[in-house]
C-alpha cells in the first residue's frame, strides 16, 4: 500500500511542474482533485495513475484522473471534475474482466436497492442540485432484466427540473451494479445559466394546433424489404418525419431550427448513402437472367447519352451486380479514373439496369476543384431550373409523377453553398412514396449536374380507400404521444452559443410510423408493435412459492395475459421445457437467441407454440428423441433430467453406477435418470422429502418456478 502510494506520489510531482503552471486559475488543485475521489474510492489497488488538465471550448476547466491496474484482472478507474468549482463532472469504474468469474442471472440488489443507492450517492455528491431533480419513467425497465438483452446494471436518469419542467441535458444519471451494489459510472451535467421565465406562454392545445398547421403527419406509401425472403411489403403509414427537429418556441409560437443545415455534407452523406446502400455486389446465382443482360460497351454508351467523360478519364473497373433488393435485375456499375501529377485528379462512376438499359446513377468528383477559387454563378432558384431541365428531358414522364422535397432548415451562408441537392419523391395515387424518386446535384459554379440517382420500381401499391382522416390521426398521435413543455438548449449561428428557450416538443416514443387504417405503431420491419400486457397474478400472494413465482415475472421468464397462475396445478412437459428454455436464454452459433425468435408467439397457447421449444431443446442435447409428451404432467426425475442437461452436466450425469443410493425409494428412479437425479439434489435443486425422492410425483407449477430459480442461483 505505502509502495502505491508512493508511486502515485511520484506520478503527481512529476506532472505537477508543467500542469500547475497550466491551472494556475483552477479554483482546486490537482491535489485536492485527487483526494476528491479517494475520499470515494479505494485507489491503493491501482499501480497506474494519470493526472491531466483541460480548458475546452467553454471556458471549463477540467481535472481529468486515471487510474488502471497493469495486472489482471486489470481494471480502471476515470473521473473528472471542474477545476473551478470541485464539482465532480464524471465517474467511471471498470472492475476488470476475470475469465473465471460467474454472474448469477438473478441479482443481488432489486430496482428499488439500486435507486437507493443511486440516490444516496448523488445526494452526497451534488445534494443541492439533486433535491431539484426528478426520476424520469423509462418506457422499457431496467429491471425486470430483460431475458433478450441481459443487463448486469440499473441506470437512474435524475432530470434537472425547473418551476416543475424538465431541463434537457441537464441532471444526475448513474449506473448501478446489479451484483455489487457498486457505482459503476456517474454524470453530472448542470448549466448555471439563467433559464427564461415560464410565465406568458402558449398553452398546450396551441402548441397542438401549431404542430398540426406547421408539421403535422405525413401520409405515405413505405416499403418494408424482407431480405432472408427478398420480398418487400408496401404499407400506407403516417408518420412524423425528423420528430427531433419539431420545437415550438413556447413564448412566441414559431417553429425553431435547431441544428445547422449544410449543403455540402447533406449533398455528399446523401450521394454516398445511395451509392453505397442502394447495391451491394453479390454472386452471380441467376444464369439466365445474365442472358438477357446488355454488355458492358451497350451501358457505356447509355451513360455517354447523360454525361460526356472527359479527356484523360480511363475506365478502372466495371462489375455487374446483382440488385439487392430485386434478384431479377443487374446492375452495370462502371467506374473512370483520372490521375495527374499536376493535381488534376478525378473520379466518375454509373450505374446502369443491365435488363432495362435504364440509366440508374452517375457521380463525378473533380477533385482539382478544391485547389481553386469558388465563385458561386448559379443560386439555388437557378440550380433549380438546371435540375429540371435534365430531368424533363431524361425523365419527362416520371419527372411527371413526382415532388420536391422543400428544405425547412436554416441554411447558413448560401452564397458559400457549392452544390445544390434536390430530392424528388415519387407520387402514387398523389400519395408521396419516399423509396423512389430522384437525388440530383447541381455545381453552383458551373451549373453541370455532378450527381443523379434514381430509384424506381413497379410494385403493387395498396389502395388508399379506407385510411384514417389526417385528422383524425393527428388527434391519435396527440392523445397516445403529445407534445411536452421543456427548456433546451439551442444553437445560436449568430453568436455561437447554446442559448435555453422554452419549448414545446414531441415526447419520446417507440414508433413514429402508424398504420395509416388502424393507426398502430410499426416498427422497422413495418411490423405492429404490440404493448406488453403486464404480468400480474391474483392467486400467489401468500403462496409458499411466492417469492420465486414473482421473480420470475420479474426477470421475464415468466409472462402471461392472465390473473391467474395456478401454482398448485401440475405443470406439463412441454411447459416446462418452454420455461427453462427461456430460463436459459440460449443462443444458436451465429449469437442469435432462440429464445425471442420463439417468444414473438409466446403468448399462443397452442402445440405448436410448445413443439417449437421442444424442438430447440432436441436440437441442444436437454431433451431427448421421444423423450417427452408435451401435455403430460412432468414428473421430479423427468424436471431432474431436464435441468442438468440444460446446465451442461450430461456427459457425467450418464453414468449411473458412480453415485450412491442416496434416498429409500432410490429403486423407483429410472436408471438413466439416476445420476441426473443425484447432481440435482448434490446442487439443491431438487430435495428429499423424509427421506425420500419421489422421482414419478407431479412437478406444480410453484415447484417448477422454485426449482427454476435454484437452478439459476447455481448457475452462477
Amino acid at each position: 500500500m505505502k509502495k502505491v502510494l508512493a508511486l502515485i506520489l511520484v506520478l503527481t510531482s512529476v506532472l505537477s511542474c508543467s500542469i500547475q503552471a497550466l491551472a494556475l486559475n483552477a479554483g482546486i488543485s490537482q491535489e485536492e482533485a485527487i483526494q476528491k475521489i479517494k475520499d470515494i474510492f479505494d485507489t491503493t489497488t491501482y499501480d497506474r495513475f494519470n493526472v491531466s488538465y483541460n480548458e475546452n471550448h467553454d471556458n471549463k476547466k477540467i481535472w481529468e484522473l486515471s487510474w488502471s491496474k497493469t495486472q489482471a484482472p486489470y481494471g480502471s478507474l476515470y473521473a473528472s471534475i471542474d477545476a473551478k468549482t470541485g464539482n465532480i463532472l464524471s465517474i467511471s469504474l471498470y472492475k476488470g474482466y476475470d475469465p473465471n468469474r460467474k454472474t448469477s442471472p438473478i441479482p443481488k440488489y432489486s430496482e428499488e436497492e439500486a435507486r437507493k443507492i443511486a440516490e444516496s450517492f448523488a445526494k452526497k455528491l451534488q445534494p443541492e442540485e439533486f433535491a431539484k431533480t426528478k426520476l424520469l419513467s423509462r418506457d422499457m425497465p431496467v429491471y425486470p432484466i430483460d431475458r433478450d438483452a441481459y443487463s448486469d446494471s440499473y441506470s437512474f436518469n435524475f432530470t434537472r427540473m425547473e418551476n416543475d419542467i424538465p431541463v434537457e441535458g441537464n441532471g444526475i444519471k448513474i449506473t448501478v451494479d446489479a451484483h455489487t451494489g457498486e457505482i459503476e459510472n456517474y454524470s453530472f451535467t448542470w448549466s448555471w445559466e439563467p433559464l427564461p421565465s415560464s410565465k406568458n406562454i402558449i398553452s398546450i392545445q396551441d402548441a397542438e394546433q401549431i404542430f398540426k398547421d406547421e408539421t403535422g403527419l405525413k401520409l405515405i406509401y413505405r416499403r418494408y424489404y424482407d431480405y432472408p425472403t427478398q420480398k418487400d411489403d408496401i404499407k400506407l403509414v403516417y408518420t412524423l418525419e425528423r420528430p427531433g427537429s419539431v420545437l415550438i418556441d413556447a413564448v412566441t409560437g414559431k417553429m425553431l431550427d435547431n441544428e445547422y443545415f449544410d449543403l455540402y455534407t447533406r449533398a455528399a452523406a446523401e450521394t454516398a448513402q445511395k451509392a453505397d446502400a442502394d447495391f451491394t455486389p453479390v454472386e452471380n446465382k441467376q444464369v439466365e437472367i445474365t442472358k438477357n443482360c446488355i454488355s458492358k460497351e451497350a451501358a457505356i454508351n447509355i451513360v455517354k447519352k447523360y454525361i460526356s467523360i472527359p479527356d484523360g478519364f480511363k475506365q478502372r473497373s466495371a462489375y455487374l451486380y446483382e440488385g439487392y433488393d430485386n434478384p431479377e435485375h443487374k446492375i452495370w456499375n462502371i467506374e473512370w479514373q483520372k490521375s495527374s501529377a499536376d493535381g488534376e485528379d478525378g473520379f466518375i462512376s454509373a450505374r446502369v439496369n443491365a435488363i432495362t438499359s435504364e440509366l440508374l446513377s452517375f457521380d463525378i468528383y473533380d477533385y482539382s476543384k478544391h485547389s481553386k477559387e469558388f465563385k458561386q454563378n448559379y443560386d439555388r432558384s437557378a440550380a433549380l431550373k438546371k435540375a429540371e431541365e435534365f430531368l424533363k428531358k431524361h425523365q419527362p414522364e416520371r419527372f411527371a409523377n413526382v415532388m420536391l422535397e422543400e428544405i425547412k432548415e436554416r441554411i447558413e451562408s448560401p452564397e458559400k453553398v457549392q452544390k445544390h441537392s434536390f430530392n424528388y419523391i415519387r407520387l402514387v395515387n398523389g400519395i408521396p412514396y419516399t423509396a423512389n424518386g430522384f437525388n440530383i446535384t447541381v455545381d453552383a459554379e458551373t451549373g453541370k449536374i455532378t450527381n443523379y440517382h434514381m430509384n424506381w420500381h413497379e410494385k403493387n401499391f395498396p389502395s388508399a380507400d379506407g385510411v384514417l382522416e389526417k385528422a383524425d390521426a393527428e388527434a391519435r398521435f396527440l392523445s397516445d404521444i403529445g407534445l411536452e413543455l421543456v427548456y433546451a438548449s439551442l444553437y445560436n449561428s449568430k453568436e455561437e452559443t447554446y442559448d435555453y428557450k422554452l419549448v414545446y416538443k414531441v415526447k419520446p416514443a417507440k414508433s413514429y410510423t402508424f398504420d395509416a387504417f388502424d393507426f398502430q405503431p410499426l416498427d422497422y420491419n413495418g411490423k405492429p408493435i404490440k404493448e406488453e400486457t403486464k404480468t400480474d397474478f391474483t392467486d400467489i400472494k401468500g403462496h409458499w412459492a411466492e417469492k420465486d413465482i414473482q421473480l420470475l415475472v420479474d426477470l421475464g421468464i415468466i409472462k402471461s395475459e392472465e390473473s391467474l397462475f395456478r401454482p398448485d396445478v401440475a405443470i406439463t412437459e412441454g411447459e416446462f421445457i418452454k420455461l427453462l428454455m427461456v430460463a436459459k436464454d440460449h443462443r444458436i452459433s451465429d449469437d442469435r437467441p432462440i429464445v425471442p425468435i420463439i417468444r414473438a408467439e409466446s403468448h399462443v397457447k397452442s402445440d405448436d407454440d410448445i413443439s417449437k421449444y421442444i424442438e430447440e431443446a432436441i436440437k441442444l442435447g436437454w431433451v431427448k428423441d421421444n423423450e417427452v409428451s408435451a401435455k403430460s404432467s412432468l414428473s421430479r426425475e423427468k424436471a431432474a433430467a431436464f435441468v442438468i442437461r440444460a446446465m451442461g452436466y450430461e456427459k457425467v450425469a450418464s453414468i449411473p453406477e458412480i453415485y450412491k443410493d442416496t434416498v429409500k425409494d432410490s429403486a423407483s428412479v429410472k436408471l438413466e435418470y439416476k445420476g441426473h437425479t443425484a447432481i440435482a439434489m448434490g446442487l439443491k435443486i431438487l430435495s428429499a422429502t423424509n427421506g425420500n425422492f419421489y422421482p414419478k410425483n407431479s412437478v406444480s407449477r410453484a415447484q417448477a418456478a422454485t426449482i427454476l430459480v435454484r437452478m439459476l442461483k447455481a448457475s452462477s
